[in-house]
């Protein structure tokens, strides 16, 4: 007999199609995590900054990535997954130009919010495509794809971006590497955009679920009740999630931030070399 994959491989290719795709954009909001905090010693150099205004930098990134993300969820589930994920793509293409453009810290900074922004929506644009679009017997490994890309982008971006301005003596040349690279994922997504389409538009969201069987008793109950958008904040098990993966992020992002600069600072090890104990750090 043969198997289920064998029987129906038409599935699998489209499922692994847009998991890939996918996690090649997850991948991408990783490497623009970190490509600010990976050209602190040039920036800080060029621009006689201190690590308490470079941390402003990072700081900046992360506060608009979160209150964007605390809303991030609710402009997917009126436009769509898809042009959400694509725009945030477009913006950390903005964001790696006025990087490359920066004339001082007001710069960076302008660099730090627009990349904030197109890292707010990944998680919930992402989740939203593989949910509606892979198939349930994979959707295990589809979330494991996920994570595991988002470690290689962190991973990449230090090879990447530090073998750019270290070979070349140019931090404004990395940015624009970046930008290239989110640019070409853009183009990737677009010419492969109907293996990202969550198959639902803001006005089917705004009519109701699609699928499954119509709600009965205490179901339909729950369902005419209309709860409020923000109900789900009353769930302990949402705090408790939000927490974890606060406090991890915190101590995270210090390392990756300040692994490299500490490095240099307390045993003189080179710039390439404290990039490289990041990516190890990641792989």
């Amino acid at each position: 007999m043969p198997t289920s994959a064998a029987a129906n491989p038409a599935p699998e290719r489209s499922d692994l199609r847009t998991i890939g795709l996918v996690g090649l954009a997850h991948a991408t909001s990783h490497f623009f995590q970190l490509l600010l905090p990976l050209l602190f010693p040039w920036l800080a150099k060029d621009f006689s900054l201190s690590f308490a205004q470079l941390g402003g930098v990072v700081s900046v990134f992360f506060v608009v990535s979160a209150v964007s993300q605390a809303l991030a969820g609710f402009v997917v589930d009126r436009f769509g997954a898809r042009p959400v994920l694509l725009g945030a793509l477009a913006l950390f293409v903005a964001a790696a130009c006025a990087l490359a453009g920066a004339q001082g810290y007001a710069g960076l900074m302008l660099a730090s919010v627009l990349a904030g922004l197109g890292n707010a929506p990944f998680h919930p644009a992402d989740f939203t495509i593989l949910n509606n679009r892979v198939s349930s017997g994979r959707l295990g490994h589809a979330y494991s794809v996920h994570g595991i890309t988002g470690y290689l982008g962190w991973a990449v971006a230090s090879v990447l971006v530090t073998g750019i301005a270290t070979a070349s003596g140019s931090w404004r040349l990395a940015a624009l590497g970046a930008a290239g690279w989110a640019a070409v994922v853009l183009a990737v997504l677009i010419w492969q955009r109907d293996a990202v389409d969550d198959g639902r538009t803001g006005l089917a969201r705004a009519a109701g679920p699609n699928r499954g069987p119509p709600a009965t008793g205490s179901t339909a109950s729950a369902v005419q009740n209309h709860e409020h958008a923000l109900a789900f904040l009353k769930l302990p098990s949402i705090w408790l999630c939000f927490s974890f993966f606060f406090w991890s992020t915190v101590t995270l992002s210090a390392i990756q931030s300040f692994a490299g600069p500490a490095l240099q600072a307390l045993h003189g090890v080179s710039q390439a070399a404290g990039a490289m104990v990041v990516t190890g750090y990641t792989l």
